[in-house]
């Protein structure tokens, strides 16, 4: 499959502000949930939870704030719930879900079937596998999908909304004469056989860790930040995210985002590029 028709993948996760809460003061941080757009590189929505409330209350009103048609949601655990699914599916888009052990059995069962599986060769099971390699200066890592068709999981059936196929990533890795293995287990509305896209989604994933939460905690400082009074902390951290859309998209200067907030806050004219650079995205 060529690189040109892979889904956008639009990651979904949430953020603690940990300088917006105080011990002393019971008052505790905000936390946020984002939606990263990983092929522009652009935070499309963030909605603030609820006190004494979570991620899960907090995803579907930020799906009914953004555009999610025709691409691929990818989830953490704590998104793995039947009412999120079928919100995604009732927006017309496909869903890649990591699952982990909070939804009891959940993992367990998959593990079992990947398990039954192999053991007879996936005779019998459709099924599709694929694996990459991917060499760093000291370390060498290998990533090995699979996808089965829920057609052959019948203890699945009609149990999440929209899903056609459960996923297994196993990434192994080796430096420094040491090697460790990590599995992951998903569900997925995608087919069996689209793998491609399937792998895609479980890389783009992480560039919202990377990408959005990484410099807003590096380069605009922001658990450091001590604001704590009515709703600045929730609006200051609004603005870093505009501020950080606006400096990805700005790319003539080629180093990091810190160094380019700099250099706006002394360049009028570096400024007035990033502050249009939104206008170069392409739709």
């Amino acid at each position: 499959m060529s690189r040109w028709t892979f889904k956008k993948v639009i990651a979904i996760d949430g953020k603690a502000s940990r300088g917006s809460g105080c011990q002393t003061k019971k008052i505790k941080p905000i936390h946020t949930v984002a939606a990263w757009a990983s092929s522009h590189k652009i935070m499309l929505g963030q909605v603030k939870t609820e006190e004494k409330s979570n991620e899960i209350t907090a995803v579907p009103k930020l799906l009914e704030k953004i555009d999610i048609e025709g691409s691929i949601v990818t989830l953490d655990a704590m998104g793995c719930q039947t009412k999120i699914q079928q919100q995604i599916i009732n927006q017309h888009t496909d869903y890649v879900v990591n699952s982990k052990g909070n939804q009891g059995s959940l993992g367990k069962e998959i593990k079992a079937l990947f398990v039954h599986g192999g053991s007879f060769q996936y005779k019998k099971i459709y099924n599709r596998h694929k694996i990459e390699k991917v060499r760093g200066r000291s370390r060498m890592e290998t990533r090995k999908y699979s996808l089965i068709r829920l057609r052959d999981c019948p203890e699945f059936e009609h149990r999440w909304p929209g899903l056609r196929s459960i996923g297994r990533l196993i990434v192994k890795r080796t430096g420094n004469h040491k090697t460790t293995e990590s599995v992951r287990y998903f569900i997925t509305s995608l087919a069996y056989d689209d793998i491609d896209n399937f792998m895609h989604s479980a890389r783009k994933h992480w560039d919202i860790e990377i990408n959005l939460h990484w410099p807003l905690n590096v380069a605009f400082r922001e658990d450091a930040s001590r604001m704590r009074v009515g709703f600045s902390a929730e609006n200051i951290g609004l603005i870093r995210c505009i501020a950080l859309n606006l400096l990805k998209q700005e790319t003539t200067h080629k180093r990091g985002i810190e160094s380019r907030r700099k250099r706006a806050g002394w360049d009028r004219d570096y400024l007035w590029k990033v502050l249009t650079a939104d206008q170069t995205i392409i739709k």
